[in-house]
């Protein structure tokens, strides 16, 4: 187990989240302007907004995927392949939402884990003695 990646994993994590929680809202909004019976052009913009938050996402979980195996190579995320497959056969919705949701709950299982590497300590913190303050 690599654990000298740790903090590459949970900017990674980070930014994976971001993005999903972006698409996560974009894919409401677009639910709601279609319950809703909104214009047709507000649903067609909703739609358009949510489909360009897919590519990032899967970019993100790609890489927390790469950043994962690299750690532990037993790690159950989900790459590229499989993604790209779910895109073609479903829709990139459900690969914007399910494989994402997974490879953050793994990640997330793989930081916990390693608890100490991922809190550096920080340099700039340098503690003196009671009997050198005086």
């Amino acid at each position: 187990m690599d654990e000298s990646l740790i903090p590459q994993l949970i900017k990674q994590r980070r930014r994976l989240l971001q993005s999903y929680l972006v698409h996560v809202a974009w894919f409401a909004t677009m639910i709601v302007t279609a319950i809703t019976h909104s214009s047709r052009a507000v649903v067609a913009s909703a739609i358009f907004l949510a489909l360009i938050t897919v590519p990032p996402v899967i970019a993100y979980a790609a890489a927390v995927h790469r950043t994962c195996r690299a750690i532990d190579p037993s790690a159950k995320t989900i790459g590229i392949v499989p993604m790209i497959i779910m895109t073609v056969l479903f829709t990139p919705f459900e690969s914007g939402l399910v494989v994402p949701a997974k490879n953050l709950l793994v990640s997330g299982r793989l930081v916990r884990e390693h608890p100490a590497e991922a809190m550096r300590p920080n340099e700039s913190f340098k503690p003196t003695s009671l009997r050198d303050a005086a």
